[in-house]
């Protein structure tokens, strides 16, 4: 690894249920580097987001975690390191594909799955444990798919594989990865708020753009205008008013 601590301390399992399952246990175990990585090219249960399942096929993706400390950051600016990772996947994307065209452009569909075009090719989870105002220790959560072709029908995904035609080598594409989380990790921990903020907008999927939501099983139009300091998605609706969604709050249609 071509990195000062992140995926220094590695750990390879030939096939888990999850690897952020792992890596919980593992903490409550011991306290591993900071940094220490977790994956497998075999994923059997991984979790996403709202409870969902990340589908994988064996030996075509990676799954993985990491295992950070950002003690430095209070509990209130944790959707940071939801905004670091996305925008670290984002980086690999970018370097993978170089996206020339807009049904190859790289967004974040908020909070954190990264899409090319208009499918999901990454998604990620992030669990963090809370001491009093900050943050104790933070598992990162990432699933790619790599060359894996075929999906479930009712699987809005696509692959490395299917946008370039291609191919990889998954423990180098891993490697890479591992360097873009701690050039942002990095980033975050110099304070680099600003710029940290300005890039995740500028990725963010439908930003400015009017689309139909659901909310509490109603149907509505809106359109993202922004994020809040705690990571909720700011929405201007068709009567002008503002208003903020939670996680569980809001979905796209």
């Amino acid at each position: 690894m071509k990195t000062l601590f992140v995926g220094q301390n590695c750990i390879h399992l030939k096939s888990i249920d999850s690897t952020n399952s792992y890596a919980s246990q593992l903490l409550d175990q011991i306290k591993p580097a900071e940094g220490t990585l977790i994956y497998t090219f075999d994923q059997q249960n991984g979790r996403g987001q709202r409870g969902n399942t990340w589908e994988t096929e064996p030996n075509k993706n990676v799954a993985s975690s990491f295992i950070l400390y950002p003690s430095f950051l209070q509990a209130g600016r944790q959707f940071s390191l939801n905004k670091i990772t996305s925008l670290a996947v984002a980086d690999l994307m970018a370097e993978l594909i170089q996206p020339s065209d807009k049904t190859h452009e790289i967004r974040i569909k908020w909070p954190n799955d990264i899409y090319i075009g208009s499918k999901k090719i990454a998604g990620i989870l992030i669990e963090n444990t809370l001491r009093e105002n900050t943050i104790q220790s933070s598992i990162i959560g990432i699933g790619i798919n790599i060359n894996q072709t075929a999906f479930n029908a009712d699987i809005n995904a696509t692959s490395l594989a299917q946008v370039t035609n291609k191919e990889f080598d998954l423990m180098q594409v891993l490697e890479k990865l591992t360097e873009f989380i701690e050039a942002r990790y990095l980033q975050l921990k110099g304070n680099k708020l600003e710029s940290i903020d300005a890039a995740y907008l500028q990725h963010l999927y439908q930003l400015n753009e009017w689309h139909n939501y659901t909310s509490d099983n109603q149907y509505f139009e809106g359109k993202i205008i922004g994020i809040s300091a705690i990571g909720k998605l700011q929405m201007q609706l068709k009567t002008t008013e503002i208003k903020e969604f939670d996680l569980k709050e809001i979905r796209f249609v």
